[in-house]
């Protein structure tokens, strides 16, 4: 890795000289403003520092002529000596850097690095914006607004692969903790199917811990026309699935236990078979800590999660723990849901949307 640093007037100039000298494919680390010159602190003027480095280390040139000689051991060792002592210096100068949002860059960078903090967008992803932000704004100088547009079409390019298009296999189950919601988004994507596909649909519920929530569904189950067999072991479950196989989506609900408990899992795993068409989806509620959210993934992990499925987005005004649960585990994100309603407060995760909700409330102040 080939690293240099360069003093200039301006943002342009330097960019102009990093093309030149590391080519197409440099990449600038940091920037920061600094006052060169003057004589006894007067008379200074203001430049741009500006680290940059090319991923790739060059070949020893050498011409192929009577005149040079191959390179020789020593000429082959003390270059990659420069290499090495190249790459110490980059790191040494990287662990030195400022954290983003540090007050050394414009208050236009800043200001949208403060509102993306606010929303707990966690920093790993403030990292991976950070270079090609400055960059943005060097070369174009917008203001707040201007860089806050050109933020949301970085998050909305950077998430479009994790929208999930469907279509449901065969069985659906959800899983997730107590109180996310797991009944209620079961019924609203079981009417949506009967409402907008026509699909005939039936319920199986393994939630025998809960005498509300079978009782819920028997609800739920009862408007839409469909049936609901209940099951306490893997021997009902196998008899159910044999009993609804006429239908078109077999939606499953689970029970929402305590889920630092591992024997949780576990008996999910004795009771439903974890087939191939079965598609299963993890719940987890906005309102929850990204902490909680993590750990609760990391419970479910052992099982086939195919999707997320995020709950109570109405209900907080922070909603970056979304964007950090697809970007830490590379998972899609398959619906929302913002109410209590059945089955309208419930939609599919489309990135656009879900970005302009996030920033929303965006001010420049």
């Amino acid at each position: 890795m080939k690293v240099k640093k360069y003093v200039v007037a301006s943002m342009p100039q330097a960019m102009k000289a990093i093309r030149s000298d590391l080519g197409e494919e440099a990449v600038i680390l940091h920037s920061k403003q600094i006052r060169t010159g003057g004589f006894l602190g007067l008379f200074t003027k203001a430049k741009i520092e500006v680290l940059a480095a090319v991923d790739s280390v060059e070949k020893l040139s050498v011409k192929k002529n009577s005149s040079s000689p191959e390179p020789s051991m020593e000429d082959n060792q003390s270059f990659m000596k420069q290499q090495l002592s190249e790459l110490n210096t980059l790191v040494s100068q990287m662990n030195q850097m400022p954290k983003v949002s540090s007050g050394s860059y414009p208050k236009a960078v800043e200001d949208v690095f403060a509102y993306l903090r606010l929303q707990e967008i966690d920093e790993a992803i403030l990292k991976s914006i950070e270079a090609p932000m400055l960059e943005y704004y060097y070369l174009h100088r917008p203001n707040s607004n201007q860089l806050m547009e050109w933020t949301k079409s970085w998050f909305g390019n950077q998430f479009k692969a994790s929208e999930w298009s469907g279509p449901f296999k065969k069985y659906v189950s959800v899983v997730g903790p107590t109180g996310v919601g797991k009944t209620t988004t079961l019924a609203k994507l079981a009417a949506k199917c009967v409402l907008e596909h026509n699909q005939k649909i039936a319920f199986i519920t393994t939630d025998t811990y809960r005498i509300s929530a079978i009782e819920q569904l028997k609800t739920y189950a009862s408007i839409l026309n469909a049936p609901l067999t209940i099951c306490y072991n893997g021997a009902d479950f196998k008899k159910a699935l044999l009993e609804t196989e006429a239908y078109d989506v077999i939606f499953i609900d689970t029970a929402g236990r305590n889920f630092l408990e591992q024997q949780y899992v576990n008996d999910l795993k004795k009771i439903i078979t974890f087939q191939e068409d079965l598609q299963t989806f993890l719940v987890l509620a906005l309102t929850s800590k990204v902490s909680d959210m993590k750990a609760v993934y990391e419970r479910f992990a052992s099982l086939p999660v195919d999707h997320l499925i995020f709950t109570k987005q109405d209900e907080t005004t922070r909603k970056g723990s979304l964007l950090n649960m697809l970007y830490h585990y590379g998972q899609r994100a398959a619906f929302t849901t913002n109410g209590q309603d059945v089955p309208e407060d419930v939609s599919a995760f489309k990135i656009k949307e879900f970005i302009d909700d996030v920033f929303g409330d965006w001010k420049d102040e």
